[in-house]
C-alpha cells in the first residue's frame, strides 16, 4: 500500500502477512465479504472442473484442478486466520492480492492451468479430440 492510504507505520513493513487486515481498513466489511465470496467461488469452481475431468476419465487433470483449488483455499484460510489472530504468522501471501511478485506469478500460472483443463474438458464434451 502506498503512503496515501495512511496505513499505520507499524503495518507498513508486514504487508505480505496482513493484507486482509489492511483491505478491511480500506474497503470495509462489504468489500472483504465480496473478496471472501470471490475466493470461495474460485475454489468451488476448481473442484467443479476437477469433477468434470473425472467424469471424462481424465484423472491427472482432475487431480491437478482439485489440487489447485485446495492449495488456494488453504492459503486463503491460513492468511485469514493469521489476520484474525487465531493462527501464528506464517508469511503466506493472500493469492492474487498480497504484495509479492513471484507468488502472484505462480498463482496466475495455476489459474491458467485451471482454464486449460476446463477448456479441454469442454472440447471433449463437444466431441472434439485433443
Amino acid at each position: 500500500m502506498s503512503d496515501t492510504f495512511a496505513a499505520p507505520r507499524r503495518f507498513r513493513g508486514i504487508r505480505k502477512q496482513i493484507s486482509m487486515f489492511l483491505l478491511t481498513a480500506f474497503v470495509g466489511f462489504a468489500g472483504v465479504l465480496a473478496i471472501v465470496l470471490l475466493f470461495a467461488w474460485l475454489v468451488v469452481r476448481a473442484f467443479a472442473i476437477g469433477r468434470r475431468a473425472v467424469m471424462l476419465e481424465r484423472y491427472f487433470s482432475a487431480l491437478v484442478a482439485q489440487g489447485i483449488g485446495l492449495w488456494i483455499g488453504v492459503q486463503v484460510i491460513i492468511n485469514m486466520g493469521v489476520n484474525m489472530g487465531v493462527l501464528p504468522t506464517k508469511g503466506l501471501t493472500l493469492p492474487l492480492l498480497s504484495f509479492g511478485g513471484s507468488a502472484v506469478v505462480v498463482t496466475c500460472c495455476a489459474i491458467a492451468l485451471l482454464l486449460r483443463i476446463d477448456w479441454e474438458n469442454r472440447q471433449l464434451m463437444r466431441g472434439f479430440t485433443i
